[in-house]
């Protein structure tokens, strides 16, 4: 359990938001917490009051709808401090899910005219704050909620779960523990520094047991999915010999002319890339130079934009002319056989039949390259979040600095890293940034990016 920070003093207001999805439905919420959300909420009952006990209860609340007051019933979640998400005082109204009578709700408990006290309409992600605040809600979770809310695909979605058992976390958590021991032996050796036989670590063993910590972490890093790949749209190339039908297809996949259609080879000179619906989802498509030999510096510089496109490519498609020899085998890419109505007897035994200019395949093209991106995003790797990426970077940066101090003293012949308090203040720097990936330490501008990120109600 994350230890509980200090509450500030707004943290005791009753704040409300409609928590439940936008728009109709059979069954609504709205919720309220903080330390007057029972006052706020029994002045507001036609009759009765709200029972502070953990239960489920029914009351009738008085609102007011196109200017006329009536009375509307709701099913209320009570949960009393502490005992709540928010660790507050907390009511869940369940109501008939029209999204004017939710909000005539919200506006009926944020009332200020009416002589009882009042809720204010809570801010993005205040009630996650809160529960961060009162220590019912470790920081990766409140990562992983905010994750989840914005997930547009599967790929995210799935991202932002396996932040429940974080293989980077544990490492940071790991790596803190050893370089704090590392920490307590130089801060020993500076206590004792004018007993030149007392050396609590060599300076040998100390760079050589920070290379392992940093190598490790490395180890960890390389294995992951860093966060801003889930949020870039998935890179698809078309490419091939020259003169293949490739901008034929990425013309008709587009359902417009975007590129020349020639049958000169070479035509195309650069990578030509656009969006493209795919189903729900959306990706890039790109027209690339034929794979060709440089002869000149022009073909050259095609060729570098075709390497570089590829290897950031999520998928490749090999496009061949139907009837031409088949391409050697790419475990990486999904063949695509252009120019079918040339030949429309001819069957290949593997890969796609697509034509430009009859349309043939390309529904079926179309589909193959959902499944392959669904299958792509069913990665197991786990997330790398941006800010834990840089937190980590600075960390190793710091261990690197006091390795390389730990080193030259070595050369100059000293047993002791030197200057040693150099040395401790580059691993307490190294502590403060994997202490954010631990989930040990979070600056208060962390915390003001996080939560702003989640959707009022959350």
């Amino acid at each position: 359990m994350h230890a509980a920070a200090p509450r500030p003093a707004e943290a005791a207001d009753a704040i409300v938001a409609i928590s439940s999805p936008p728009g109709r439905s059979l069954r609504g919420l709205v919720r309220i917490s903080g330390d007057d959300a029972f006052a706020v909420l029994g002045a507001r009952l036609a009759g009765g009051s709200i029972e502070r006990a953990r239960s489920i209860q029914f009351v009738r609340l008085t609102i007011e709808v196109a200017g006329n007051r009536c009375q509307c019933p709701a099913t209320a979640l009570v949960m009393p401090a502490p005992r709540s998400f928010t660790g507050s005082d907390t009511v869940e109204l369940l109501l008939p899910g029209n999204p004017h009578l939710l909000a005539a709700v919200v506006d009926a408990l944020t009332d200020s005219r009416a002589p009882a006290p009042s809720a204010r309409r809570a801010n993005p992600g205040e009630f996650s704050a809160r529960a961060f605040a009162a220590g019912r809600l470790p920081i990766a979770d409140a990562e992983r909620i905010a994750l989840t809310i914005a997930a547009e695909s599967r790929a995210q979605f799935a991202a932002a779960q396996s932040l429940r058992a974080s293989p980077v976390q544990a490492a940071a958590d790991a790596a803190t523990r050893r370089v704090t021991a590392l920490l307590a032996l130089v801060e020993a050796g500076i206590d004792f520094s004018d007993q030149e036989d007392v050396v609590a670590i060599e300076a040998a063993e100390l760079a050589a047991r920070i290379r392992d910590i940093t190598a490790h972490i490395d180890g960890i890093v390389r294995r992951t999915t860093p966060e801003e790949s889930l949020r870039a749209l998935p890179l698809v190339v078309l490419h091939g010999p020259p003169n293949a039908g490739k901008s034929s297809l990425f013309n008709a996949l587009l359902g417009r002319t975007r590129t020349v259609e020639s049958a000169v080879p070479g035509s195309t000179r650069d990578a030509i890339v656009e969006p493209l619906s795919i189903g729900s989802a959306e990706v890039l498509l790109c027209d690339l130079p034929g794979i060709e030999d440089p002869q000149n510096a022009l073909a050259a510089h095609m060729q570098l934009a075709r390497r570089s496109a590829l290897d950031r490519a999520r998928l490749a498609l090999h496009c061949a002319p139907i009837g031409s020899a088949p391409p050697s085998a790419d475990t990486t890419a999904l063949l695509v056989w252009t120019k079918s109505d040339t030949s429309p007897t001819l069957i290949p035994t593997s890969g796609i039949r697509t034509s430009a200019h009859t349309r043939e395949g390309l529904d079926t093209l179309r589909a193959a390259i959902a499944d392959h991106l669904d299958s792509a995003a069913s990665s197991d790797e786990p997330l790398l979040l941006e800010r834990h990426r840089r937190a980590i970077a600075s960390a190793q940066s710091h261990l690197r600095s006091a390795a390389e101090l730990a080193d030259a003293s070595v050369a100059r012949g000293s047993r002791s890293a030197d200057p040693a308090e150099v040395v401790a203040l580059e691993l307490r720097s190294a502590l403060d940034e994997l202490g954010i990936v631990a989930g040990h330490r979070t600056p208060d501008d962390v915390l003001g990016e996080l939560f702003a990120r989640f959707c009022i109600g959350k």
